[in-house]
């Protein structure tokens, strides 16, 4: 039998490192992808178990292509659990942002969700399993000041929402994460004038996610909006 894993995405910071604490913690094996191959290694060392790592660019279809082609080698099965956290930020009012910061906010936001779950679809439809698209409260709700953040979580909403309907009548489950405002490395170099000081923990959003991932006979948990 082939190992059952967890992939998470965005793995080296904010709550997909939470989540890989807390998922090694609890005995799960993971698959942690991210850019950047250093810390990504570093995390290897640091976690309880024994865990495989991948560095790409999950905007890039040749990376995903990659990232598949690693899967296989390892003879690894499609994964258990798919938890999609990578994205970035854009903060500013619409007529004060320079347009070339736009398009990379829309790639790294919607891309890194997109293309893992249509690299791992049909295989998760088949084996059952969980993917789990982490969007904000921003993808409920319009902000002034993260026009195009909002637009792009927005987007992997309508994503989730329509692969949700595509997954019916198979095992595989959609869960929607909406987390209020984190107090994580994610706001550093933006000129928000936010209390982070008073947001909750990665730490915490890791534990309240993990513990809504278990499923009643005819039922599971679909949407998790994490308030503060």
């Amino acid at each position: 039998m082939l190992m059952k894993y967890t992939m998470i995405t965005g793995a080296t910071g904010g709550l997909g490192y939470a989540l890989a604490e807390t998922l090694a913690k609890e005995g799960a094996n993971l698959l942690l992808v991210a850019r950047n191959r250093e810390r990504l290694e570093q995390m290897s060392r640091q976690l309880p178990g024994s865990h495989q790592i991948f560095d790409c660019d999950l905007s890039n279809p040749e990376s995903l292509s990659e990232l598949k082609a690693f899967v296989t080698e390892k003879k690894l099965d499609a994964p258990a659990v798919l938890i999609n956290c990578a994205g970035r930020g854009l903060f500013g009012r619409l007529d004060e942002l320079d347009a070339l910061e736009i398009q990379p906010v829309l790639n790294n936001n919607l891309l890194p969700v997109i293309l893992p779950c249509q690299v791992f679809f049909q295989d998760m439809k088949r084996s059952g399993g969980v993917i789990i698209n982490v969007m904000s409260t921003a993808a409920l709700k319009g902000k002034a000041g993260e026009s195009v953040y909002c637009a792009a979580k927005w987007g992997v909403r309508g994503f989730t929402e329509s692969l949700r309907e595509e997954a019916k009548g198979s095992s595989l489950r959609i869960v929607a994460v909406y987390p209020a405002g984190m107090a994580t490395d994610f706001w550093q170099g933006t000129d928000v004038d936010y209390p982070v000081d008073t947001f909750m923990s990665a730490e915490d959003a890791a534990l309240m996610i993990a513990g809504a991932l278990g499923q009643a006979e005819k039922g599971y948990i679909s949407d998790i909006t994490l308030s503060r």
